[in-house]
């Protein structure tokens, strides 16, 4: 190994989250695959994965964004005293005062300022130093789109931006469950998987499959949504009490919560229709590439989503730049529910899936831990 390289130093601990889960999965099988050039230690947390089965392994204990986390960053950093590392982030994570020796990598994925994410002065505070500590520190930033790229450019301009697109490789467990039976779904129906963010506009979702419902009622499709949706942290949509005042909903809407990673599979595929109604996904979406994996058409704001054009039948879009109107959310929706079926999605055949790929990734990370 070439002592002259930097130690690498990686941040794993958005291992359990759902799409940037996946996304961690990917960067972290890029990174083995470099150990042999490079000497990469890995920020864990207590549950991850590969905690106690790795030797180079760095627990952190507190929770991310905390004071305990910055601490837990200054004790990992004289860990490496004396030696150049570079510290590479995949999400918000990153430590307020950084040493001369270190040098910073960070993913990045929405640009939050001028969205409707910011609904406490302490959300915003909390962003204004991140960016502040990324300009401060002269992070390299990944960019997973050249829209991203360009809302950087816009809000505020960063030191150094790659456009690197995550790769993509199906994780899903390949596992059948009975979905009538285990989650009573007897319908047919569309599915969002996700948060219950501002941005994702899981409010526009639900009141646009209510107001297709008051048309007609005899529509084939229930709505099925997993996820943290009641989480009450997010400051997002309270979905629950939309819900208790729209009898119409009752068993129409399905509200899953978290489910088994062994039941994704199924759920996708036994899913007509995979439905990203977000104002914000900045060109990459992992939820939508694993229904296209399992046989499953989706809808995605056209606004921000070019990745995922396509000239099969697999990907329609909406503008998500209209509240209402021809090419809406509400307007589309509308159209697809009285559809009486979808054709089923060619994997193998769709172009999308072949256009994210983790060796492209692989070689964006080599050539940074060789140059920080």
């Amino acid at each position: 190994m070439n002592s002259r390289l930097p130690v690498v130093i990686i941040d794993l601990r958005t291992w359990s989250w759902t799409g940037i889960g996946r996304v961690t999965q990917g960067v972290y099988s890029c990174a083995l695959e470099l150990e042999a050039d490079f000497e990469i230690w890995y920020i864990v947390s207590k549950n991850s994965p590969i905690y106690k089965t790795r030797s180079n392994t760095i627990c952190f204990y507190s929770d991310p964004f905390g004071l305990m986390e910055q601490l837990e960053f200054q004790r990992m950093f004289k860990k490496f005293k004396g030696r150049h590392a570079i510290l590479h982030s995949l999400y918000f994570n990153v430590p307020l005062y950084v040493p001369n020796h270190i040098s910073l990598i960070t993913n990045f994925y929405d640009v939050l300022t001028g969205t409707d994410e910011f609904r406490t002065i302490f959300h915003k505070i909390a962003y204004k130093i991140y960016i502040w500590g990324l300009k401060k520190h002269r992070a390299v930033i990944l960019a997973q789109s050249d829209f991203t790229a360009k809302q950087i450019e816009r809000f505020h301009p960063l030191w150094r931006v790659i456009i690197c697109p995550p790769g993509y490789k199906n994780y899903l467990q390949m596992e059948e469950i009975d979905v009538k039976e285990r989650y009573g779904l007897h319908r047919p129906y569309f599915l969002y998987v996700g948060l219950n963010k501002p941005r994702k506009n899981l409010s526009g979702l639900v009141r646009a499959y209510k107001t297709a419902l008051e048309s007609n009622q005899n529509i084939n499709f229930d709505l099925v949504i997993c996820g943290p949706v009641f989480d009450k942290s997010s400051m997002g949509f309270d979905i629950k009490a939309f819900i208790d005042g729209e009898p119409l909903l009752g068993d129409r809407l399905h509200l899953l919560g978290f489910i088994p990673d062994e039941h994704l599979y199924s759920l996708y595929k036994n899913a007509s229709l995979y439905i990203v109604p977000s104002h914000l996904e900045s060109g990459y979406s992992y939820p939508a590439l694993e229904a296209l994996s399992a046989g499953t058409p989706v809808l995605l704001n056209e606004f921000d989503m070019y990745n995922f054009a396509t000239s099969s039948n697999a990907v329609m879009f909406f503008d998500g730049s209209l509240s209402n109107g021809a090419r809406s959310l509400e307007w589309v929706i509308r159209e697809l529910l009285i559809k009486s079926s979808f054709e089923p999605v060619d994997s193998d055949k769709c172009d999308v899936l072949s256009r994210f790929s983790w060796d492209e990734v692989k070689k964006v990370m080599r050539h940074l831990y060789q140059t920080e």
